[in-house]
């Protein structure tokens, strides 16, 4: 956050443009973030009961063994590279202005309660993490609160929280798992709906699709920055004018419900059930009804599917790991003459492009900042089949 903006974008050009620069020759276009602050519409964030670290703290320091622990609490990020502490946050740039306001309610919540934060260590406490979703088009709040078991007052979380967000969708989920993540064993709604709304604008605001988006909905993080992506995608696929797009890796089908009206037919794959669930209801929402959803992995889907159809295009949008070497080899022996394939991770995207690249030309890369004052980028490549 100290580096002016502009040199970030600067830089991640720079590196993206070494990295590719054996795949493709031209320039490679960055479009900025349209907001460098209170850009991100999620957040999670974790409780944390842990010993009190005295000054200075580093390897070397050791504690006495006849002096006793001393026990604090805190609400916020964890440590870079700490999975057992965390530190009270107190101001935050890229979520939103109420966040400081609305932790602090919550700390004086649990405290005039007695209400214990929990031990990671230990596996004790009740209170073990927050997170916030903020639809960013439609104003639409959704929060999740964390806990081990809801021995609590109820009614007491939820007046807390309406003193700052009055309008905010209020879930309590229970996980007694030991592993520190955020799972969920069991939803309940202590306030409003189970899933906000939010859409997604294109083609200058005249086509909006809606999204529902549950506690545990895939949706990028960088609403506006991920609007100005979809168009691109929305556009390629338009000049390309397919009959029938597989949009494998394809999470609640995004790039499938925007691009509906750009072609005839849609296979959406995914392997995670909740996120195939996810988009046929917003497929019905928005009455869409060419967009076919299969839950599988990418990998299986390729085995036993033949892409097929007139002129048929593949989207591929992994996850940080890239394409599975089964769907790489697969969609690489393919045939297709274009395949669109979007990444979050520069690193993996070399790696899928070595084996692509052997009967793919790239006539488009370009990329899109979602994560100002970070490392990450997202990157779309366009790829045409070699002649011949």
């Amino acid at each position: 956050m100290d580096i002016p903006y502009a040199r970030q974008i600067a830089q991640k050009q720079k590196d993206l443009q070494g990295l590719l620069k054996r795949f493709w020759a031209g320039d490679i276009a960055v479009t900025p973030a349209p907001q460098t602050e209170f850009y991100r519409n999620k957040i999670e964030l974790a409780f944390c009961r842990q010993p009190v670290w005295k000054e200075p703290f580093n390897k070397k320091f050791k504690r006495n063994p006849d002096e006793p622990l001393q026990f604090e609490t805190a609400l916020g990020f964890k440590l870079k590279g700490r999975w057992d502490r965390g530190f009270n946050l107190k101001e935050c740039i890229i979520f939103e202005p109420y966040l400081p306001q609305f932790l602090e309610a919550v700390r004086a919540w649990a405290a005039q309660n007695n209400i214990e934060y929990y031990d990671q260590r230990k596996h004790s406490g009740v209170l073990r993490g927050l997170m916030l979703r903020q639809a960013k088009n439609t104003s639409e709040i959704m929060l999740v609160l964390y806990a081990a078991a809801d021995s609590f007052d109820k009614k007491s979380f939820i007046a807390a929280v309406e003193k700052i967000l009055p309008q905010a969708n209020i879930l309590l989920a229970i996980n007694t798992s030991v592993a520190d993540a955020m799972l969920i064993e069991k939803l309940e709604v202590l306030k409003g709906n189970s899933a906000i709304c939010e859409t997604i604008k294109t083609d200058a605001g005249q086509r909006e699709i809606k999204f529902s988006l549950s506690a545990q909905s895939f949706f990028q993080t960088n609403t506006f920055a991920a609007q100005k992506m979809y168009q691109r995608v929305r556009d390629a696929v338009k000049k390309i004018n397919p009959h029938t797009v597989y949009d494998l890796y394809g999470g609640a089908g995004s790039f499938s419900l925007l691009c509906a009206d750009a072609a005839q037919k849609f296979f959406c794959v995914e392997s995670v059930p909740q996120a195939v669930a996810d988009g046929r209801a917003n497929a019905r929402a928005n009455n869409i009804d060419n967009v076919n959803f299969i839950c599988a992995k990418t990998e299986d889907f390729l085995k036993t599917q033949k892409i097929s159809g007139h002129n048929p295009l593949i989207i591929l949008d992994p996850p940080r790991g890239g394409l599975h070497i089964d769907a790489e080899a697969a969609v690489a022996k393919s045939g297709v003459k274009n395949i669109i394939y979007i990444s979050c991770n520069p690193l993996t995207l070399a790696r899928d492009l070595e084996e692509l690249t052997k009967n793919y030309t790239i006539k488009n890369c370009e990329a899109f900042d979602f994560f100002p004052h970070t490392k990450h980028i997202e990157t779309m490549v366009e790829l045409e089949l070699k002649a011949g």
